[in-house]
């Protein structure tokens, strides 16, 4: 049986129903930042299954839809973006349909989306945005409207 290598991320997901799973997703090999970081972004936007495995800290292995995710929380920080950017962050607040809400910050890589409302317009269904200094991938079709400074 021919099976793709994946690699192993910590995370901590939560769903719309705000429950919290802590565990690992498995990620392609292939879908790597130039720092050896893995991308769950662009897993989870160029990946048309609907749903992912994740393995929880208890061992219970999952299929989650990803519509039903609110946000995951990795353990990645802000460093690798920061050393490709020289653009000032964005502040905001995001506000989720479950009543949830987040502060954090927005990094532009383009000139072209320095606003907050081009990095939350771009066309993908996940985006990152860093609460202290630690990645988030938020799900932008849970999201009902934002707050940017």
């Amino acid at each position: 049986m021919f099976e793709i290598p994946k690699i192993l991320v910590q995370a901590e997901v939560h769903l719309f129903d705000q429950e919290t799973i802590n565990g690992r997703m498995f990620v392609t090999e292939d879908l790597v930042t130039a720092a050896g970081n893995p991308s769950i972004e662009d897993y989870f936007n160029h990946d048309s299954d609907l749903f992912f495995p994740f393995e929880s800290d208890n061992g219970a292995y999952r299929l989650i839809n990803k519509r039903l995710l609110t946000f995951i929380r990795t353990v990645q920080d802000d460093a690798e973006i920061l050393s490709q950017t020289p653009l000032d962050p964005k502040s905001l607040v995001v506000y989720f349909a479950n009543g949830l809400s987040l502060y954090g910050l927005v990094y532009p890589t383009q000139y072209e989306e320095t606003r907050v409302s081009d990095i939350i317009n771009a066309n993908q269904d996940f985006i990152s945005m860093y609460q202290n200094r630690k990645r988030l991938i938020l799900n932008r079709h849970q999201i009902m409207y934002v707050n940017a400074k």
